[in-house]
């Protein structure tokens, strides 16, 4: 994907969030299948690893650098669910919209020739242009359980 597609498929992210605002908090927070998560968690999970990139990888993303592995996956997914429990679907969109607007911003920035320069995260080689080629496969995976009946 080039630099326009994904800030593209960004923006169709946050209008996503803002389509959801349509479900009540009864339905944010009911589960799409038994023994799955709610959207008020699944938008919490997005959102806390827009955070997690925020902070920890896009200062880093510079050619040759050497990034921690990323966190424990359960672990963090957890931590993240629970923190939909500890506030509204509504609120948890609009801290959504928060994260992924400022992903957004920072992207803008970055020259589209940083984007193919490889950093490391633990022993695997990215780039930009992979990293967020990645999260908008990550992104559709989740927009696809919570799709609108």
């Amino acid at each position: 994907m080039n630099k326009e597609d994904i800030l593209k498929a960004h923006v169709a992210y946050v209008n996503w969030l803002d389509e959801l605002t349509n479900l009540n908090e009864i339905k944010g927070n009911t589960p799409y299948k038994e023994g799955k998560w709610s959207p008020n968690e699944i938008v919490m999970h997005l959102a806390e690893w827009d955070r997690f990139t925020l902070e920890e990888r896009m200062p880093y993303m510079k050619e040759g650098a050497k990034l921690e592995t990323f966190p424990n996956f359960e672990d963090f997914n957890a931590k993240a669910a629970a923190r939909a429990h500890e506030q509204t679907f509504t609120e948890t969109l609009a801290y959504a919209k928060t994260q992924r607007q400022a992903i957004m911003e920072q992207l803008e920035q970055i020259a589209e020739i940083e984007w193919d320069k490889i950093f490391y995260i633990g022993n695997h080689e990215l780039t930009i242009r992979s990293y967020f080629t990645d999260f908008m496969e990550h992104d559709l995976h989740h927009k696809n359980q919570i799709a609108l009946k």
